[in-house]
């Protein structure tokens, strides 16, 4: 029928190459073998879904189907699709090249390599500081993970003398299937069942890794913190993930980090605040005074008559943007402390000068409201 095709695709007749391409992709990630180790149903689909896509994804072979109900000119048995040279796994390599280095992203996001699959990914989290972040320092750390068995170098054998080529795949890694359908023979290709893909047989494994070819261990790594990091943001070590059991590439490490909060400052992006109190004397007649930055202290001048709540600006004192040169800034809240336990000559004192203009109260713009509220809530 016309329109088996379609249906094994989900997809309308007058669907466009664009829709037939997106429902294979979304099928062809569902049903392929490496996904479904085992499951024959999925091994079947996976080959339906080819043949189908092969034919419909063609213009000519389209419109051939389309017409006699198969890919050639005249009937099943026409020239125009030669099913004996059919292999699903060539298609879908063929269709995903680009989107990575093949399939096999799931579970761990281990590739598929010409000496077998790679070893596992692993996920690591770091604590950092802030003026870890700013400086960008390197981290020892404890890692648990699949090393290369040093025994036998990661072959699993007990001598070279024990390993042969495996005979069911010749070598290969893979193993041909040959399925019979109504528009011929097809091929397809899998991962050798005996040799898991590495096209080897081991006769006598290592006494050290039972044949693995690979050992858990703890070990200490450094890790580069890049500067300006942040909590919603991972890098990657490439090749400290786990050890290949197949004799393939390592895999790689992610590590996301984990901010400490800080006593002295507050991140907003690249910006950052602290806030330094000060006495109503040092108000009214100003001073220099130390305050900390990510970088050690600095001195600032604090102006006379400085109101409570003035903020100051450290231009370049924030954090470097992680992927460039840009710095944000450090943002000082000045806070003008006011006594609450006077004797009786201090009072006497300050009672003598409330009625001066000078200590009437004056409506004084220190910042915007908007900025001032963003202030209060960092520091809340």
């Amino acid at each position: 029928m016309a329109d088996d095709y379609y249906s094994i695709l989900g997809v309308d007749k007058g669907a466009s190459s664009d829709d037939i391409k997106k429902a294979y992709r979304k099928l062809a990630i569902k049903y392929h073998p490496d996904k479904n180790p085992g499951d024959k149903s999925a091994e079947d689909k996976f080959k339906q879904i080819n043949e189908a896509y092969s034919v419909l994804s063609d213009s000519e072979k389209r419109r051939n189907y389309d017409t006699y109900g198969s890919a050639g000119g005249g009937g099943f048995n026409g020239g125009g699709f030669n099913t004996s040279d059919f292999n699903p796994e060539d298609i879908f390599n063929s269709f995903f090249e680009g989107f990575g280095s093949g399939f096999g992203g799931f579970g761990g996001g281990s590739t598929r390599s010409k000496s077998g699959r790679s070893g596992e990914n692993l996920k690591i989290k770091v604590k950092v500081t802030l003026e870890d972040i700013a400086a960008g320092v390197t981290k020892k750390i404890k890692l648990s993970r699949y090393k290369k068995c040093g025994k036998c170098n990661g072959s699993g054998a007990k001598s070279s003398d024990s390993i042969v080529k495996c005979s069911k795949c010749n070598g290969t890694g893979y193993v041909t299937n040959y399925v019979k359908t109504f528009l011929g023979h097809m091929t397809s290709k899998t991962v050798c069942p005996d040799c898991s893909g590495s096209g080897k047989i081991i006769k006598d494994k290592c006494n050290f890794c039972g044949g693995e070819g690979r050992v858990y261990t703890d070990e200490i790594i450094e890790v580069k913190i890049p500067e300006g990091i942040s909590e919603d943001m991972e890098f990657i070590m490439r090749g400290y993930g786990n050890a290949s059991s197949y004799g393939g590439p390592n895999g790689d490490l992610y590590i996301g980090i984990i901010e400490e909060k800080s006593n002295v400052f507050k991140r907003d992006g690249l910006d950052i605040y602290t806030h330094v109190d000060i006495s109503f004397i040092d108000a009214v007649f100003g001073l220099d005074i130390e305050v900390p930055t990510l970088y050690g202290k600095v001195k600032i001048k604090i102006q006379p008559g400085t109101q409570s709540g003035k903020l100051l600006r450290l231009s370049g004192k924030g954090l470097k943007d992680v992927n460039g040169h840009q710095y944000g800034n450090q943002y000082i809240f000045v806070q003008v402390y006011t006594p609450t336990n006077l004797s009786a000559d201090e009072k006497k004192i300050l009672m003598s000068l409330s009625s001066s203009d000078n200590f009437k109260p004056k409506n004084v713009n220190t910042s915007s409201k908007s900025f001032f509220e963003k202030i209060k809530n960092i520091f809340s």
